[in-house]
């Protein structure tokens, strides 16, 4: 069977450089669990880290029991440091894992239990068309047999407000990237996803979409969404399932 490599090779593509470390997200699939089942609670804990105060003593006894546990892990990963009884991101690989690496690995983890036979993360994909040559990055692609999935990862707010243009034009704007690189890299068997940390059902009124424009235009483009409602971790596997048609039970991938 055709690897990624050998399939992007077919569409006058190929990987460039080397992607996002596996034994890295595997060894962080603890925490990776934790905060896509609780991504409400990760929220205020990264903004903290990243670019407001920090935790102090105080603040820090104040966490909620799951961001609590998300705090001890990110501290046993070296992800955050502590400065004069503060803890803060720690340099930059703290910074992106943070602002949005953790999605790219959860992504990555939950379509290899899904029943994914290779897949890849934070991987620059290079191109050449008619004399012209490019690159893109690619959040996760996934391989189950000879079809390929492209999952593009957007670490959004989770509140969904009809009335905030900043947010459903970056949803939308991930939609057509998400498109675009379906159109670009794959043919027609294969499938595209966007992962999006935004709440864009409303249970109240029976799962309606929040966003119906952009709900109707993926249903076109043929990609499917998965937000907020879907990151807990069993659902999560399920939707990368559906992705690569592939099974869904956790032993695919012997971790433990």
């Amino acid at each position: 069977m055709p690897s990624i490599a050998e399939l992007l090779q077919q569409r006058n593509a190929f990987l460039k450089g080397c992607g996002g470390d596996e034994s890295e997200a595997l060894s962080r699939q603890a925490l990776l669990r934790l905060i896509g089942n609780d991504y409400r609670a990760f929220e205020p804990l990264r903004d903290a880290l990243m670019g407001g105060p920090g935790l102090d003593g105080a603040a820090r006894s104040a966490l909620p029991e799951s961001a609590a546990a998300m705090l001890e892990e990110l501290r046993t990963h070296g992800l955050v440091g502590e400065h004069d009884g503060v803890l803060r991101a720690l340099g930059a690989v703290g910074r992106r894992f943070l602002s949005g690496g953790w999605l790219e690995e959860l992504a990555w983890l939950a379509g290899m239990h899904a029943g994914a036979e290779e897949g890849l993360y934070a991987q620059c994909v290079g191109w050449e068309v008619k004399g012209f040559r490019g690159e893109n990055e690619i959040d996760v692609i996934l391989r189950k047999g000879s079809r390929l999935a492209f999952i593009s990862c957007k670490a959004l707010q989770s509140d969904f407000d009809t009335s905030n243009r900043k947010l459903r034009n970056r949803l939308m704007d991930a939609l057509h990237e998400a498109d675009n690189l379906c159109d670009h890299f794959g043919r027609d068997d294969d499938r595209v996803g966007v992962l999006v940390t935004s709440d864009l059902y409303d249970e109240l009124r029976g799962d309606k979409p929040r966003y119906q424009a952009l709900m109707g235009k993926a249903a076109i483009f043929d990609v499917r969404i998965i937000p907020l409602e879907e990151l807990e971790w069993s659902r999560l596997v399920q939707a990368m399932g559906d992705l690569i048609h592939g099974s869904a039970e956790e032993e695919v991938l012997q971790i433990p």
